[in-house]
């Protein structure tokens, strides 16, 4: 078959297809987590309730989305990624149209809460078909990039649907984005679970959740992803409140902190594969240099300054990612999909208090300390840091 003019083999093509097809379940989830922060105050307008209400929305669908984490874990390991994927588009598919009816709080909270389960099934099918697909921890990167652009993208698109569909386009949106995961997904291998895995350790424990390592990559994942989401919620906020800067430009500016990831999450995997014994000391780099920026956002400045530091937000929220997720998944290979799980769901239960905390922060015009307090965050892995993150058979 010709891709391009470039012949690739029934294989490649099947890995290109796979991880395609968990990039946009990713995707989707990655845009789904940052929708309603894209237009929130016109949110809160619509709704006719207060930014922190319109924070809700997002703490809702984190609720559900961190609690079901493991649990979509473990069906996708005994089910399939495919399958899994499906019914969690189908899910986020059916929360947002409903929600698309009436401006109503108490039915956005809802559909949040039923996209958040929709949505956690989504990232973990993807996380692990991304594994199956045979592309490496460079795939990983790639997966990870993509999904968390999807939200970058959003922060741009949903205000510039904005202008036709009002309120609406949160909705509609992300129906649109799910439509072509759903396609996608239907392509994909039917049962990718079994490529990919390998013994489970000597030595290795039963349950995921008594696992000490997975709980320190849990711990920098926590981090480094869920603070990138946490800053980009309110990043366009913050610009333009401290930063005075014009309204579309802070909204592109604060897309950077997520777009960069498509570009860092790669390169992590990359790195990951080809430099491992220098893993450990670019995840430590990545954390300080997060704390830094976020540091940054606390003094005023040109749009350039701004500019410097949510690309440096994005760089060090994706250089970790794929070497986490492929230490995780190898160290329990009997049980790949349970360990992102697990690691996603301390992700997002820090997204689930974050994003109202810095909301009510920001609302409230204590910005500097609160960001602070998240500078502060990046550091805390650097304490636990994994010793998995340089070993060889990770990569």
């Amino acid at each position: 078959m010709r891709v391009y003019g470039v012949r690739l083999s029934r294989r490649r093509f099947a890995t290109v297809r796979d991880l395609a097809a968990a990039c946009l379940l990713g995707g989707a989830a990655g845009w789904s987590l940052t929708a309603v922060g894209a237009i929130a105050s016109a949110m809160a307008d619509a709704y006719e309730v207060d930014l922190a209400m319109v924070g809700i929305f997002t703490t809702a669908f984190a609720a559900t989305y961190a609690l079901c984490q493991i649990p979509a874990g473990a069906l996708v390991d005994r089910i399939g990624s495919r399958g899994v994927g499906g019914a969690g588009l189908s899910v986020i598919a059916v929360a947002c149209l409903f929600a698309a009816l009436e401006p109503w709080a108490g039915l956005a909270v809802a559909a949040r809460l039923l996209a958040g389960v929709g949505a956690s099934l989504c990232y973990v099918a993807g996380a692990d078909l991304a594994r199956a697909s045979g592309a490496g921890p460079a795939g990983q990167g790639v997966f990870g990039g993509v999904s968390a652009a999807s939200g970058g993208i959003a922060l741009v698109a949903v205000p510039w649907a904005a202008e036709t569909l009002a309120w609406r386009s949160v909705w509609i949106t992300s129906v649109v984005f799910v439509a072509l995961g759903l396609l996608a997904c239907l392509a994909a291998s039917a049962s990718p679970g079994g490529r990919g895995t390998c013994p489970v350790p000597q030595g290795a424990r039963r349950s995921v959740l008594k696992d000490p390592e997975l709980y320190r990559l849990a711990a920098v994942h926590t981090v480094t992803f869920g603070v990138g989401i946490v800053l980009s919620n309110w990043a366009a906020l913050i610009l333009q409140r401290s930063w005075d800067i014009e309204r579309t430009w802070a909204y592109a500016t604060a897309s950077l902190v997520l777009l960069t990831t498509v570009i860092s999450r790669p390169l992590g995997g990359l790195l990951a594969r080809a430099r491992h014994q220098r893993v450990r000391m670019a995840t430590a780099l990545s954390l300080a240099v997060g704390a830094l920026a976020t540091l940054g956002l606390t003094r005023p400045g040109p749009l350039p300054l701004a500019v410097c530091w949510t690309l440096l937000l994005g760089l060090a929220s994706g250089i970790p990612f794929a070497a986490v997720f492929a230490s995780a998944q190898q160290r329990r290979p009997d049980r790949p999909a349970s360990a992102v799980g697990l690691m996603n769901a301390h992700a997002n239960a820090l997204i689930l208090v974050g994003t109202p905390a810095l909301g009510a922060a920001v609302d409230g015009g204590h910005t500097s300390p609160a960001l602070i307090v998240v500078a502060a965050l990046w550091l805390l892995p650097l304490l636990v840091l994994p010793t998995s993150l340089g070993d060889r058979s990770n990569q």
